[in-house]
């Protein structure tokens, strides 16, 4: 379990937040406690989702999947509030081991460790599918083993029997390898495809390896369309029966849940307690369950937050590696702790894997020869220029740092204070940094330019009256900087003058340089003119994230888990990908680089959007990763590491261990890297060998 952090809440419905258990695709889980004492896992929707009508409907059909499925093997839903500003489901905490981290922690599972399984299992899909209910994302990082047997967990894409096909535009939403072939396929799903996964999942755990095999996400979900499964590694001959009975074609001739359940079920079966799992594997559920009952003693490392002070949080794991290699998924949907895991579980809408994967670069093979660990750097300086966390950039000669009312400005190679502005008692200061110069907007609605070298304002600009303008950007192209919320406005570098306003609204940010500006609305993603500030094209799409441009393309990420590929001239669309972006889309060197999850760099063609590699990264939680890329370097800060890593590749160049207040990314400058720690401080990192510290 991970402590609280300060813009956690202090509780959840009636419950008492105690720690972090880990993050899923929309939401956070909690690990928390009634006021009588009982542990429960606590999930709350992050903050963009929750404001988004599409994901609070999604959220509400979790909760009202899982409201309806009761059985011993499935996690009881406790409470919830999904029409709640932030909408929250609170189920049974349960200690154990996933699926998935069993297997690749301990290998694959004997002979009567699978019939137990496999008849719990059953029994669990039964009781869903008896509720009238398809889970659709049947998996091992899905399944808990516990010492009350097995348990099927997140119904995070769960829909009635009856509801049609759910897929997205241009991709799917489950996971390669464990997927049916009407999932694949588009084509409706209901009670049937939970039983094909099933197999598919029961084949992992008997072999250790994915039935479907392994590659890219399109290779292994090419292998499930044409049922292309390698059943070679099951010995077992009731378990090969069984297995080729649930992954036929025909959907209509696959055994129901129920009579599976009956068949591998018996009086003689008995999943209380860890006897019926392996003797490694019973002892780590048991640990941890004995490590559950002293949690209730723990306090918050955090004291509870002043809601007058602090907003509603915006929502955004730690076992040691295995001696088999990294999981995608240490615990489910990424819950890892000190030996505990939740049932609240993720809902992750990755349609590639979550699964464990091979490597998708042109690098060669592993040598079984356990390679050395990347070289770590050391700290050059540090200094704290405020209280709270801060925003640290690059202005001109200057490493200029901001939060709140205070304004910063180091030198980048000593981290010496060259100077600094206070804001008024009560006055809320903005600022950003743009090549030379430093802005500062605050709340008379005044934007003032300041120069990096000493602090002085060279114009000001305002006080705004149009009553919708704020300090979104700003970008720059040539001689203006570009604002923006409504209109979109561009303003002259040297002395503040409007250059040219604009009728495009962009009230979801900015984005652009050279001779274009982004906007971003609700409903679309507009290219401007930079010199004259006219519209040139227009690109539907849902509420737009991020911006940015990458040689002749536009790529942009949206409210609906889309990263959109568009050409620059034309507005014309070139690609798009289903792909759960984080805000801080990077280009550098021909290759799109975006966080798919809370633990996971793509680094995308951007001329075609095929994978090129893919990283899962150290533990995260609360605030996405933050990503930089410059030249042949793309830093990422989580909250545990700093992480350099070649940009072609992948391959880690060094890393820096700390805790990470992520508010910024990695920042080369001077030679160094700069970051900021849990502590509110500002470090300068030295990259080890004077490698990997930018172009």
């Amino acid at each position: 379990m991970r402590p609280v952090q300060p813009d956690d809440p202090a509780e959840v419905g009636p419950y008492r937040v105690l720690g972090r258990l880990g993050v899923g695709g929309m939401g956070i889980v909690y690990l928390a406690r009634s006021a009588g004492g009982r542990l429960v896992a606590a999930k709350l929707i992050r903050g963009p989702y929750a404001r988004h009508p599409e994901f609070r409907a999604r959220f509400r059909r979790e909760v009202d999947a899982a409201r309806r499925v009761t059985g011993p093997f499935t996690a009881p839903v406790l409470a919830a509030d999904p029409d709640a500003e932030v909408p929250w489901l609170v189920t049974a905490f349960l200690p154990g081991l996933t699926l998935l981290e069993a297997v690749t922690a301990y290998g694959p599972l004997p002979a009567p460790t699978m019939h137990a399984l496999s008849a719990g299992l059953a029994e669990a899909l039964a009781a869903i599918h008896a509720a009238e209910v398809v889970h659709r994302d049947f998996k091992p990082s899905n399944v808990m083993l516990t010492a009350g047997g097995p348990r099927v967990i997140d119904f995070g894409i769960a829909r009635p029997a009856d509801a049609t096909a759910i897929t997205r535009a241009g991709g799917w939403i489950g996971s390669p390898g464990f997927m049916s072939p009407e999932q694949v396929l588009g084509h409706e799903v209901g009670p049937p495809s939970d039983v094909f996964t099933f197999g598919a999942v029961l084949a992992y755990a008997a072999t250790g390896v994915e039935v479907f095999g392994s590659g890219t996400p399109d290779s292994r979900l090419g292998r499930v369309a044409t049922l292309q499964a390698d059943l070679s590694g099951i010995r077992e001959k009731w378990m090969f029966d069984l297995v080729n009975h649930c992954l036929r074609a025909d959907p209509l001739t696959r055994p129901t849940a129920a009579a599976l359940a009956g068949w591998l079920g018996g009086p003689e079966l008995s999943l209380q307690g860890t006897s019926w799992l392996p003797a490694a594997v019973a002892d780590a559920v048991d640990r941890r369950t004995s490590e559950a009952f002293l949690l209730p003693a723990l306090a918050p490392v955090v004291p509870p937050i002043d809601p007058a002070v602090v907003d509603v949080p915006t929502i955004q794991p730690t076992l040691p590696p295995p001696a088999r290699g990294p999981s995608r998924r240490k615990l489910v949907a990424g819950l890892v702790g000190a030996g505990v895991v939740a049932a609240a579980g993720g809902g992750g809408l990755l349609w590639w894997s979550q699964q464990p994967r091979q490597s998708t670069s042109a690098s060669p093979k592993p040598s079984p020869t356990r390679s050395l660990p990347p070289p770590v750097a050391t700290v050059a300086w540090q200094a704290r220029v405020t209280d709270y966390f801060p925003q640290v950039d690059v202005a001109g000669s200057s490493l200029v740092a901001w939060s709140e009312e205070h304004l910063r400005a180091l030198d980048p190679r000593t981290g010496k204070l060259r100077w600094s502005r206070n804001g008024d008692a009560g006055e809320s200061m903005l600022h950003a940094t743009g090549g030379n110069l430093v802005f500062e907007y605050d709340n008379t609605a005044t934007l003032s330019a300041i120069r990096p070298e000493n602090g002085s304002v060279i114009w000001s600009y305002g006080p705004d009256t149009t009553g919708g303008w704020q300090l979104l950007g700003p970008v720059l192209l040539g001689s203006v900087g570009c604002f923006a919320n409504n209109p979109v406005r561009a303003l002259s570098l040297a002395n503040g003058r409007t250059a040219w306003t604009s009728t495009v609204t962009a009230n979801r940010g900015i984005g652009g340089g050279g001779r274009w500006l982004l906007a971003m609305s609700n409903n679309r993603l507009t290219g401007i003119g930079g010199g004259n500030g006219r519209q040139v094209w227009t690109y539907p799409t849902a509420a737009g994230w991020d911006a940015i441009i990458g040689d002749s393309l536009a790529f942009c990420s949206d409210d609906a888990d889309m990263l959109h590929a568009v050409d620059l001239a034309t507005g014309r669309p070139v690609w798009r990908q289903p792909v759960l972006a984080s805000l801080n889309l990077q280009y550098t060197g021909g290759l799109l680089y975006v966080m798919a999850d809370s633990d996971r760099l793509l680094a995308l063609r951007g001329t075609t959007g095929k994978l090129v590699w893919d990283r899962t990264l150290g533990p995260n939680s609360g605030r996405a990763p933050q990503v930089r890329a410059v030249g042949r370097t793309v830093f990422v800060g989580t909250d545990t590491a700093t992480y350099a890593l070649d940009s072609a590749t992948g391959r880690t160049l060094w890393t820096y261990q700390t805790a990470m207040t992520r508010f910024f990314a990695p920042l080369p400058v001077a030679g160094l890297v700069v970051i900021g720690d849990a502590n509110s401080q500002i470090i300068a990192l030295r990259p080890p060998g004077g490698a990997g510290a930018g172009p």
